[in-house]
C-alpha cells in the first residue's frame, strides 16, 4: 500500500539530525490525516545517515525499527507505477453521467501514481517505501527525485567501500 509524504528531504547535505535522506509516510485518508494531527496516527520512516540507514513502521500496536550499516546494505532500487489503465476504465464508465468520466479518470491517475525507493540488506531483507502525491500536505515526489536518493544511497555505500 502507498503512503502519501509527510516529510521528504533527500540532499547531498547531511540535515540538521545528520540524514541525507529523511522521508516519513502515514496512510492515505482524512482520517488518516485527522489523527496524524493528534500525532497518533501510524507512520513509516527511513533516515539514512554516513553510516547507518534506519527504518522505523509505528501502528496503533506498536513500532519495529531496524537499523542497517550501510556496508550491509547490498543494493538499492527505486520505480514507479502509473496506474492508467484503472484510470481509462473510470473514465469510460463514468463518461455517459454527464461526462463527470473527463473528471474522475485523469483525477485517479493523477492522485494515485505511486514512487517507491528500497535497499536489500546483505541478509537478504528487502525494505521499500512506495508513496504518492499528498494533497492535504502539498507534496508531490517526481521520479527524479525518488531516483535522487538511490543516488545518495549509492554515493554513501561507494563511499563505506573505498
Amino acid at each position: 500500500m502507498s503512503l502519501v509524504i509527510k516529510k521528504w528531504y533527500a540532499g547531498n547535505d547531511a540535515n540538521e539530525d545528520g540524514n541525507f535522506v529523511h522521508l516519513v509516510g502515514r496512510e492515505a485518508g482524512l482520517i488518516s490525516w485527522l489523527l496524524s494531527l493528534f500525532k497518533i496516527d501510524p507512520t513509516n520512516e527511513i533516515e539514512i545517515k554516513d553510516n547507518i540507514l534506519k527504518f522505523t513502521s509505528s501502528s496503533f500496536a506498536g513500532q519495529e525499527k531496524r537499523i542497517i550499516p550501510m556496508k550491509s546494505i547490498t543494493s538499492a532500487y527505486y520505480g514507479y507505477e502509473k496506474p492508467w489503465k484503472m484510470a481509462l476504465i473510470l473514465g469510460v464508465v463514468f463518461m455517459p453521467v454527464f461526462f463527470i468520466g473527463l473528471i474522475i479518470g485523469p483525477l485517479y491517475y493523477i492522485l494515485n501514481k505511486s514512487l517507491t525507493v528500497g535497499v536489500v540488506e546483505s541478509s537478504g531483507w528487502v525494505g521499500s517505501f512506495s508513496f504518492k502525491r499528498s494533497i492535504i500536505e502539498g507534496q508531490n515526489i517526481s521520479e527524479e527525485e525518488a531516483y535522487e536518493v538511490i543516488e545518495i544511497i549509492r554515493k554513501l555505500i561507494e563511499a563505506k567501500t573505498t
